[in-house]
């Protein structure tokens, strides 16, 4: 079964222009939300994963192509850092990297396979799983809670032109049930319609 964990200590780190690279922190050894740890040293399929180092938009493996390509990780101790080259030529993917050079998207999350998995209860009694061993499938460029309104302005100020990019946005923005698993996303102050 595959999982995948959002990062929210996962930060940019350098944007390049030129090359059309990002380079990033795409995991750490802090607990997420669930209270889940992924161990980073724990990743064991690195070699297996750099012979096609696809880097997803939103963790999509359906309709939508890859949005760019790893060009290395750095595993340590504390956290994974991987560069990432964006495609050329693909709107959605130069969408993206004009988000991130923007520094209104910043979020990465991983997409994996655990092998080796721990049950711990936590100091304040609560439960979660340390993840110490992994295989890589993919990471991917997401829109995290915290810079929903920035993604919501950018659609409006036209800085988004690809459609499907859009058109995900919108239907995130028109599911009902988006506040049970986006809270405070899309509440009023948030969403701005035209």
């Amino acid at each position: 079964m595959g999982m995948t964990r959002m990062e929210s200590a996962a930060r940019t780190l350098a944007v390049d222009p030129q090359r059309f690279t990002v380079r990033a922190v795409i995991s750490t050894s802090d607990p997420d939300r669930a209270g889940d740890v992924v161990v980073p040293t724990g990743l064991r399929n690195l070699e297996e994963y750099l012979l096609n180092p696809v880097v997803l938009w939103a963790h999509q493996r359906g309709p939508i192509p890859p949005i760019g390509m790893c060009l290395w990780l750095d595993v340590q101790p504390q956290r994974i850092v991987a560069e990432t080259r964006f495609a050329r030529g693909l709107p959605l993917a130069e969408d993206i990297f004009r988000l991130y050079e923007q520094g209104i998207l910043r979020g990465w999350s991983i997409g994996f396979v655990p092998r080796e998995v721990q049950r711990e209860v936590r100091p304040d009694g609560s439960t979660g799983l340390r993840i110490l061993s992994w295989d890589l499938l993919e990471y991917s460029a997401v829109p995290i809670p915290e810079n929903a309104a920035a993604l919501t302005l950018a659609l409006e100020k036209g800085y988004i032109r690809d459609r499907r990019l859009q058109r995900w946005f919108d239907r995130y923005r028109e599911d009902v049930l988006s506040p049970l698993y986006l809270p405070d996303v899309f509440s009023e102050r948030n969403v701005h319609r035209k």
